[in-house]
């Protein structure tokens, strides 16, 4: 019988390359998701009957009936910032601990949490202390578990790309947060979908965590200049220091436009680069695909 994988999450950009891949393996895929509508999309992804999307109630029951049914728990669920009835405590962490708890109950089960590079505890952002705090939970509860830590991911469907790019293509002046030059190493969407696919396939029994990153450690203001280069625009780019950024991302919030936030403002503000001290895609034996032709690609389309 073909094992089943329940991605929490699913429905959204690197889900749906993850659901793309293992559908081909012909694993049984359960998308809980808060919105139906995405069903007919999510199901093209494989044969008939194979893909089941289906409304997440965030009930107990509903929990232990879906991971009572899977073989591979994968976590992509998250928020970007807080609402009147979301925090990052009970969207992040206390969701986290639901799954946790509910997978604990039999090891042949293995829990893949999406987290990012960088992140710690005792930080001073919330959501990084939510996701954070996670991890540890899941390695003093665990003993088959990945936690999958990767840079920026990019793809065609992305929206940190989508929103520069036209930015860039429209507007003469262009503002850059701080100096532009904290690092990172954007890393193509269907790689991360790619080592994915590798550690279920392997199925082995571990508590590793992976760091993923592509070839090129470039920085954001390369990146926009890059960009530019290839739109053959001439710009200028503006320095934007941190606190009025901060200033002008609270005002933001504060309106129906889903342009930038704190947490994500955040990211221009320190590196995001491998550390070396866990697993990288050649221990999977993956060679990360060129990103900077990637973008290319991107900017054609």
């Amino acid at each position: 019988m073909n094992k089943t994988v329940t991605i929490f999450g699913g429905s959204g950009f690197i889900g749906g390359h993850i659901i793309r891949r293992l559908s081909k393996l012909g694993f049984r895929i359960i998308v809980p998701v808060s919105d139906l509508s995405s069903a007919p999309r999510l199901r093209l992804y494989g044969n008939l009957g194979q893909i089941l999307p289906i409304r997440n109630n965030l009930e107990l029951d509903f929990f232990k009936k879906v991971i009572s049914e899977s073989d591979f728990v994968i976590n992509l669920r998250t928020i970007w910032k807080e609402e009147k009835n979301k925090n990052f405590l009970t969207e992040i962490y206390n969701f986290n601990k639901i799954i946790i708890n509910e997978i604990k109950k039999d090891k042949r089960k293995k829990y893949i949490f999406f987290s990012g590079i960088g992140i710690k505890i005792n930080s001073q952002s919330k959501r990084t202390n939510a996701i954070a705090n996670s991890e540890k939970s899941i390695q003093e509860n665990l003993t088959n578990y990945s936690i999958i830590r990767p840079s920026v991911v990019i793809g065609l469907e992305d929206k940190f790309m989508n929103r520069i790019i036209p930015l860039i293509k429209h507007f003469f002046i262009i503002p850059i947060f701080g100096k532009g030059i904290a690092k990172f190493q954007p890393v193509y969407v269907d790689d991360v979908a790619k080592a994915i696919e590798k550690i279920i396939i392997k199925s082995d029994a571990e508590a590793d965590i992976y760091e993923l990153g592509g070839n090129n450690v470039i920085t954001y203001k390369q990146l926009y200049n890059f960009i530019i280069d290839e739109l053959g625009k001439k710009r200028l780019l503006i320095n934007i220091p941190f606190p009025l950024a901060k200033f002008g991302t609270i005002l933001i919030e504060k309106t129906p436009f889903d342009i930038i936030n704190s947490e994500q403002l955040q990211l221009f503000a320190s590196d995001n680069v491998v550390t070396g001290q866990h697993k990288l895609f050649k221990n999977l034996n993956i060679e990360p695909r060129d990103v900077m032709q990637i973008i290319k690609n991107i900017i054609d389309k």
